[in-house]
Parts: structure tokens; sequence; C-alpha cells
């Protein structure tokens, strides 16, 4: 896969990689890609068969990831949306790597870019809307896989799945510095 990056746009790094790694079978499902970036998920997503959408809240992501899936020859509408404010309809695989930094008034960085990394003041601020959400764009029998920091409480993340009514697994993990992520497999299941 071939992309472009923007200073303005998240850059791939070992949460994307990560998250990439363990995306479920979509060829022919409808997937949708929250806060797509570049588009990296996205375009792996067109690549393996899937019927593709991403949205960002980042307007200059939206156009970085038009140019990278063109540059990658597949076909994934792209458009602006702050979590799902603009989106319609049920998806099968829900992929998300959300802002999980714990951050302050003063971590803040200026621009978009911001939107990429903070979390809120425990980091789960993005997080917990998204969990609170997204059973109602998701199909039955449906998955939301996302990727998470050991800095913004694994286990809550879990409880609150279930609490929704999924199943849910921790399927990937990785350690790096000060941290280890996870790779959240959760499963809608039927009524």
């Amino acid at each position: 896969m071939k992309l472009i990056y923007d200073k303005d746009v998240y850059e791939p790094a070992e949460d994307s990689y990560l998250l990439l790694k363990n995306i479920v079978d979509v060829k022919g499902k409808r997937v949708l890609d929250v806060g797509t970036g570049t588009g990296i998920l996205a375009i792996a997503s067109a690549l393996k068969g899937g019927i593709v959408e991403g949205i960002d809240i980042n307007p200059k992501a939206i156009e970085l990831a038009k140019k990278n899936a063109k540059l990658n020859g597949v076909k994934v509408k792209f458009y602006l949306s702050n979590l799902f404010e603009n989106v319609k309809g049920k998806y099968d695989v829900i992929l998300f790597n959300p802002p999980y930094l714990p951050t302050e008034e003063d971590d803040k960085i200026e621009g978009y870019l911001n939107y990429a990394f903070d979390g809120g003041k425990d980091g789960r601020e993005i997080l917990d809307r998204f969990i609170d959400q997204v059973p109602n764009y998701l199909k039955e029998g449906g998955v939301v896989q996302l990727v998470q920091s050991s800095l913004t409480d694994i286990e809550k993340t879990l409880k609150a799945f279930k609490l929704k009514g999924f199943s849910v697994e921790v399927v990937d993990k990785l350690k790096i510095p000060f941290e280890y992520l996870v790779v959240i497999n959760a499963y809608k299941r039927g009524d």
C-alpha cells in the first residue's frame, strides 16, 4: 500500500498497524472506518473486498484519504463526520483507532492534529461516546474492532461493551514504551 502524508493528519504508527494486522474478513461486507486519518484501514479493507466508508472530523484527513485511495486504486467513500453525526445505515464491521491519550488543557496540539490524540482528561472522552452510540450503526452479528492503550482502562472498555450487549475479546496485544496496546473485538449479539 502506498500512502502520502500531511503534517495535519495522524501518521499511522504502532496502533494503526496493530489494528491493520487484525482486521477481520471484510469481503463483501459494509465497513466503516471511524477517524480514518490517512485512510490506511479503509484502503486495506477495500483491498480485501469490503464496501468501505471512512469518516473523520478533520477535513484535511478526508482530502488526504481520498488521494490515498486513488493512489491505491480503490473506491472508498470518505466524508466529514464527528463520530456518527453524518453516518447513515448499519455496518458489518466498524473500525476505530480512537484518540486515547489523557490530555490536560496545556497538552493540546494546535490545529486539526489534536483530534487524533486528545482523549480528554482520562483519555476516554471520545471512546465512551463511541461505545454509547455504536450499537445504532452495527448490524446484528457485526463486529467493532478498536485499538486501545493501557493508559485508558481497557477493563472499563470491555465492561462498557458488555453492558451494551456485546461479547468482547482482546485479540492482540503489543508492548511499547510506557504502555501496551490491545485490539478489542466487540461482537453485537442478536436479540
